[in-house]
């Protein structure tokens, strides 16, 4: 309990931080009706790309991570790649969080430090690196960083609180190796898409 408090007062001051920072380096510009239709579609991108782990391939032993990272942080960088501003990243996670929320068991805010710590870490990289993934190596980077952020929060915090359940050492490394893995092998595979996307996106819309 002490844990997943402490573990929010800290994702909302990094989240402050985030923003703190952005505004002094004047990052931060309004997203239009057309970003957030755009924002507003990845979140739907998001719960399609995962129907697949949903459906089947969550059965499979040892290898939940892997599959489960790979269609989403591909699907989540050409989002970010289509719109690349402050805040997108935050509310493609953050959207898709609510959403499947509503569409299985209803809103339950305990998950939410989960998903707002996704989208704040990759708002601070984006920042330090001043890049919204425009070089293969930078999308590389923020999968991967996405995939070991959010495995460790998950299996040392959010289960544990949540779930009440504990995972040995080992498995959680295993996981979190695969999921920085997928993470990292979805991010090239988003960055390769994500190159005939924005151009169809940019001469007609999506």
């Amino acid at each position: 309990m002490n844990a997943f408090l402490i573990s929010m007062v800290l994702i909302f001051i990094f989240g402050v931080v985030v923003f703190c920072v952005g505004l002094k380096h004047r990052l931060i510009h309004g997203l239009n009706t057309h970003d957030l239709i755009t924002i507003a579609l990845f979140c739907s991108l998001l719960y399609v790309a995962g129907l697949p782990f949903k459906f089947g391939l969550s059965r499979v032993p040892f290898i939940h991570a892997f599959a489960y990272s790979i269609p989403f942080t591909a699907v989540l960088l050409i989002g970010i790649r289509i719109v690349p501003k402050m805040g997108t990243a935050t509310l493609i996670i953050f959207g898709h969080s609510l959403l499947s929320q509503l569409i299985s068991r209803g809103i339950n805010p305990l998950w939410w430090p989960y998903a707002l710590l996704a989208g704040f870490v990759l708002e601070m990289y984006f920042v330090i690196t001043g890049s919204y993934l425009e070089s293969r190596l930078n999308a590389l980077f923020a999968g991967c960083l996405r995939g070991l952020v959010m495995y460790l929060y998950f299996y040392l915090v959010s289960a544990p609180y949540i779930w009440h359940i504990h995972y040995a050492p080992w498995y959680i490394s295993i996981q979190t190796l695969q999921g920085v893995v997928g993470s990292g092998l979805g991010a090239l595979i988003g960055f390769a898409l994500s190159k005939p996307i924005i151009k169809a996106y940019r001469h007609g819309g999506i």
